[in-house]
């Protein structure tokens, strides 16, 4: 039987084919992993368990109903709603409808009533940044000497918030739970899964604005 030997250009040529070939077929498998760590990166979430006080910060109506959630479900005696930005609400007047804004500390505090939610249980507090967002939770967690505080906020803004917790002194007494709202809660036209952000124009603004968000954070500091 006759046997073809290989030139030293021909064997060179097939081992470097063959490691292309695995790295591209690594590549392929890995992709997905790869594309979704910017927003693994971003989201923090803890396995939830009894607490001192729900804080919700800022994440629209959807973190107020996880929170009032969370609430219902025994995981505080009380649920701090912070707010930033008014609430955005469609008003109708006769045939024609127009935008309202109201105080989102107003209008936070309305619905967590409406659910059932004892008006002495409920805390708020507005802020126009994280920084000081996480201030207000944290200036009540030392006057009342809370040890353990339930975060609820989006898939995205975990990482932010705790990078303006840090530079606190008080947060290193405190046990901080971190509970993304659950995607339940999200209309289907605004739901995505951080794992597959880019697969959506939801996702793919979310993680963009955000890391946009971390860069002003590192450039020029959280206040």
């Amino acid at each position: 039987m006759r046997t073809l030997a290989l030139s030293k250009r021909q064997r060179r040529f097939a081992v470097i084919s063959v490691c292309l070939v695995l790295l591209i077929s690594g590549g392929y498998a890995a992709r997905r992993p790869l594309l979704a760590s910017p927003a693994v990166y971003l989201r923090i979430e803890d396995p939830l368990r009894p607490a001192d006080l729900i804080a919700v910060m800022p994440s629209e109506w959807q973190g107020v109903e996880y929170g009032i959630e969370l609430y219902k479900k025994g995981y505080a005696p009380r649920l701090m709603l912070i707010g930033g930005y008014p609430f955005k609400l469609i008003a109708q007047d006769g045939e024609s409808f127009r935008v309202v804004k109201m105080d989102w500390e107003l209008v936070a505090r309305g619905i967590a009533l409406q659910a059932g939610v004892p008006d002495d249980a409920i805390l708020t507090r507005g802020g126009s940044s994280t920084y000081e967002q996480a201030r207000q939770f944290l200036e009540l967690a030392e006057a009342s000497n809370l040890k353990t505080v339930i975060i609820v906020t989006d898939d995205v803004h975990p990482r932010r918030i705790s990078w303006s917790v840090a530079k606190f002194p008080a947060s290193s007494q405190l046990d901080l739970i971190y509970s993304p709202i659950a995607h339940s809660i999200y209309l289907p036209q605004e739901q995505y899964f951080y794992n597959r952000w880019w697969q959506s124009e939801v996702g793919a603004e979310k993680v963009f604005s955000e890391y946009v968000k971390l860069g002003y954070y590192l450039a020029f500091g959280s206040r």
